[in-house]
């Protein structure tokens, strides 16, 4: 397959959002059609130019400790453009308001 410099731009882009939203390799490679070794190439590609963030382990751990079913959940709730990573900040923080009966900051409720 030819790829162009802007498509393969674009795939290390996708690959390092999917990688820092938690998802395993071979489910990477799976969505972008490639193979694992093409995946950890591009991951390391965007680990240098500051794509992957250190955090992200942290959480692709975490995701990998919950079972598929919540996982899926999960990723349905983060919206268009988030990360699950600032999912799970979110429902961090919507629980700390709500235990110490605090309003919540943007809305006042």
């Amino acid at each position: 397959m030819n790829v162009t410099r802007n498509n393969k731009t674009e795939m290390i882009q996708r690959a390092a959002k999917l990688h820092n939203d938690g998802l395993a390799v071979e489910v990477i490679a799976e969505r972008l059609g490639v193979t694992d070794r093409t995946v950890g190439s591009y991951i390391s590609r965007a680990r240098a130019g500051g794509l992957v963030s250190g955090a992200s382990n942290s959480v692709g751990r975490l995701m990998r400790t919950l079972p598929p079913e919540v996982r899926a959940w999960l990723d349905a709730q983060v919206p268009p453009g988030g990360t699950v990573a600032e999912m799970i900040a979110a429902i961090i923080a919507d629980a700390y308001y709500d235990a110490n009966h605090i309003a919540f900051p943007d809305t006042g409720m």
